[in-house]
Formats: C-alpha cells, sequence, structure tokens
C-alpha cells in the first residue's frame, strides 16, 4: 500500500454510525449467531464459510424466518457472505473475543497480595490487586510501582503473582508496539516523546488520538524493548524478564537517569551489572540511539 492510499484509507469515514453497529447486538439471538460462529472457526480454518441451514442449527433456532432476519441484521459490519456462506469480518471476530475474554461482562476481584518485592520508595513490601480488569502493585503508603490492563479471561482462574507476569508480559509487549509507532490498543499510528522541560526526572509519553490509551512511565521503560540491554544481562547470567519491572535499578532509580540534552531531548541511564555498566543514550522519541560499556 502506498502512503497515499494508506492516507485515503485513514482518513475515511467509518460507514456505519457506531450506535447502529452496536445496536445491532442488542438482541440475544444475534449475540449467539456470532459466537456460533466463532466456535465454527475456531474448529475449521478461518477461510470456510458456513451455509445458513448449518448455522441456524448450531445456533438451535427453529424458526427459518426469524434466524434470516436477526442474521441480516449482522451482515456488513460483522458477519459477511461469502461464496454462498457466512463468516465472521474482522469486527466480528473482536467482538466474540472481547465476549470469551469477558471484557465488557466479567466482574472480578483478587484479594490484595504481597510480592517477593519491595517497595523502593519506602521498603515496604510490594502488594498486587486485581480490579475492574487492571493489576495494581503499590504498597502499604500507596506508592504506585506498577500497572497495566489484564482481560478478565486471564485473571480468572490465576493467582495474584500470575496476574502480574502477565500484566509485565503485556506491559513489555505494549512498550515495544508504542516504540514501533503503533498503538498497544488500538494499532493506529502514535508518536511516543520524552518529555523533560517541565518534569524532573525526564518521563516517557504516548497517547493515542484514536482510542485515547496513553502510557507514562519512566523513561528506563524504554530499554526494556531493546534486545541489546537484555543481551547485556544475559552475559552476566540474568535474564530481563525474571525481573519485577519495577524492582529493575535503570526503572526505579532517577539517579541513574541524566538529562544531556534539552533541545532535541538527550537522555543517558546507567545499567549495571556485576561490575560492568552500559550506558544507553535515549532520543526525544524514546528510541535507544547510542551506547557506551564500562568497566568499573
Amino acid at each position: 500500500m502506498t502512503s497515499e492510499e494508506k492516507s485515503i484509507t485513514t482518513d475515511k469515514e467509518p460507514s456505519t454510525d457506531p450506535a447502529d453497529a452496536f445496536g445491532a447486538l442488542s438482541d440475544p439471538l444475534r449475540v449467539d449467531i456470532l459466537q456460533a460462529l466463532g466456535g465454527y472457526h475456531r474448529e475449521t480454518e478461518y477461510e470456510k464459510t458456513i451455509g445458513f441451514a448449518d448455522l441456524r442449527r448450531r445456533v438451535g433456532v427453529e424458526d427459518s424466518g426469524r434466524f434470516r432476519y436477526h442474521l441480516k441484521q449482522l451482515h456488513g459490519n460483522f458477519v459477511e457472505k461469502v461464496d454462498g456462506g457466512c463468516r465472521l469480518t474482522y469486527a466480528g471476530m473482536k467482538i466474540v473475543a472481547a465476549i470469551l475474554m469477558g471484557t465488557y461482562t466479567d466482574v472480578i476481584t483478587k484479594d490484595a497480595t504481597e510480592l517477593d518485592s519491595d517497595c523502593f520508595v519506602c521498603d515496604n513490601p510490594a502488594v498486587a490487586t486485581y480490579e475492574n480488569g487492571t493489576c495494581i502493585v503499590s504498597c502499604a503508603n500507596d506508592h504506585p510501582l506498577f500497572g497495566w490492563q489484564v482481560p478478565p479471561t486471564a485473571a480468572a482462574d490465576a493467582t495474584l503473582p500470575e496476574i502480574v507476569d502477565v500484566a509485565e508480559l503485556l506491559a513489555r509487549q505494549g512498550m515495544e508496539r508504542t516504540l514501533n509507532g503503533y498503538c498497544p490498543e488500538c494499532y493506529h499510528t502514535i508518536e511516543p516523546e520524552v518529555l523533560a522541560e517541565q518534569t524532573e526526572p525526564p518521563v516517557f509519553r504516548a497517547q493515542c488520538e484514536t482510542c485515547g490509551a496513553r502510557l507514562i512511565s519512566p523513561v528506563g521503560y524504554c530499554l526494556l524493548a531493546d534486545p541489546r540491554v537484555a543481551a547485556f544481562y544475559q552475559r552476566h547470567g540474568h535474564d530481563l524478564n525474571k525481573y519485577y519491572i519495577w524492582d529493575l535499578p535503570f526503572i526505579q532509580n532517577e539517579d541513574l537517569c541524566t538529562l544531556v540534552g534539552e533541545s532535541p531531548v538527550r537522555v543517558e541511564i546507567n545499567v549495571s551489572v556485576a561490575g560492568e555498566t552500559l550506558t544507553a543514550t535515549v532520543d526525544e522519541t524514546g528510541h535507544v540511539t547510542d551506547y557506551q560499556l564500562v568497566g568499573e
């Protein structure tokens, strides 16, 4: 796709009003149809379609006319007709996934649990909670240490330490997507930046103009997605991913982060392992531009 074609696609007005699109899901039978199509796609290849009669039998509706009417309300946005059969559109797959994940329906709360970690501000035990789809790590003094959204389906049968593991994995992946220029929630283009004028120490920030998702973190988070930092840890026998994110010195220690340029912004971050220090220079977009290795 050329840049011109991409621009045309991006600026195109939605073909259906959002209220009308989601209004099509107001009847329980239509939700059942989407779930039945989702089940069929899981059992077969996505490219395969299912015929009207087979789909009606799967849903369990005897009245052919009633079933046809409700299926028609889903056509276009959530269901497409291909080669005489039906299959989910991309939007339909997302709706089914959200249903299975419990994104819009499940309310799960986990009792607060202490982790094998201490708050780097006050040394009290780090405590994890999960509520309303969000995993939060703080301490008895409410110092915020970490937070990220985790789908209810991933939290339902998991312990809080396991939920924290999932949250950290999603955070690392989200950081990588953000630095690559894509919103971790909706995948629209996003422009990350390092702010230094009115913040001390500098912070990393990115906000999606499409879905409103926002990521604000210490600049050290930028190193989580850098393979050379991971290799530096690995060379000394340490797996970067085995550490709680908030326990990493280059995340928690402001003194390891130094503003060395303001126009444009340049930040040096010291990463020390086993007597050796890797100094990474981060630019105004959060990308590492230079490395220096020094033995202590």
